[in-house]
């Protein structure tokens, strides 16, 4: 069995100058089953679920939901779950898709070179180049909602000689959160690669059969460890771009709630002397 290893993705065809690559093709498969399984639960879904498709998509959910509650607090949470939802799931399901049968085997044969049909798009440095400047585009929103342009600069030049400091610090993300995921999931996939030749070339009993499954297994755990750390680094940054705004909109929360209760602004109840 052949390896068959590229740091680059390969191009398939071109649709006018626009080159067309194997990850490419394995990213659109993944959103379109993204977005049709997610419309066909949305559009099925009951108070009370009566399948299991609805119950894990609320276990999913509700994972998520205290994830982004749990870490950025319930208000700022539930503006950002969306965008840290969208994250996750995909980088879930895109690392999965590795996993498939055909997937880095199924390709078109030049010579001696095989030409994979599709890749995982995480394994593709391009996408997770992508997926970290939303990221980043994401956090520098957030940090100048929270605090408007002159506010985010001032935030970040506290003391004032922090600041270029600062500005590495930020456009660091975009190449740490790139290649940390980038290096992560093509890393399995050599792994899996060499594990799959090694148990073909052993064929002994059910060795090529049992032995490849250990990897498989770890792989989805890394996987998902590998897209939950992505996600919640994201989080993270977001928050801590709006953290002073956050901590104002908390206690002025808290106030609100206590002047609804009537225990904001009373004055208490003089107490007996006990004379």
């Amino acid at each position: 069995m052949d390896i068959h290893i590229s740091l680059a993705a390969e191009e398939l065809f071109k649709i006018g100058p626009i080159p067309v690559t194997n990850s490419m093709m394995t990213m659109f498969m993944v959103m379109t089953l993204v977005l049709t399984v997610g419309v066909l639960i949305a559009r099925r879904a009951q108070n009370i679920p009566t399948g299991r498709t609805q119950g894990l998509a609320e276990v999913l959910v509700g994972f998520l939901v205290d994830l982004v509650e749990g870490t950025g607090g319930k208000r700022l949470g539930r503006r950002i779950l969306p965008l840290i939802s969208g994250i996750f799931i995909f980088i879930l399901f895109a690392n999965f898709s590795g996993l498939l049968p055909g997937v880095g085997t199924i390709g078109i044969k030049h010579g001696d070179s095989l030409t994979p049909l599709f890749r995982p798009p995480t394994a593709d440095l391009n996408m997770t180049f992508a997926l970290s400047i939303l990221a980043f585009t994401a956090i520098q929103v957030a940090g100048i909602s929270a605090h408007g342009v002159v506010g985010r600069i001032k935030h970040m030049a506290d003391p004032p000689f922090l600041f270029p400091i600062e500005v590495i610090g930020e456009l660091s993300r975009i190449l740490s959160l790139a290649a940390r995921l980038f290096g992560n999931v093509l890393a399995g996939e050599i792994l899996l690669g060499v594990m799959y030749a090694m148990a073909s070339a052993i064929k002994i009993a059910v060795i090529p059969v049992l032995f490849p499954v250990v990897f498989i297994g770890l792989e989805v755990l890394f996987g998902t460890i590998q897209a939950l750390v992505f996600a919640l680094l994201t989080l993270i940054y977001i928050m801590l771009a709006a953290a002073h705004s956050h901590d104002e909109r908390h206690e002025a929360d808290a106030k609100h709630a206590r002047a609804g209760d009537g225990t904001h602004g009373a004055v208490p109840a003089p107490q007996p002397s006990g004379d």
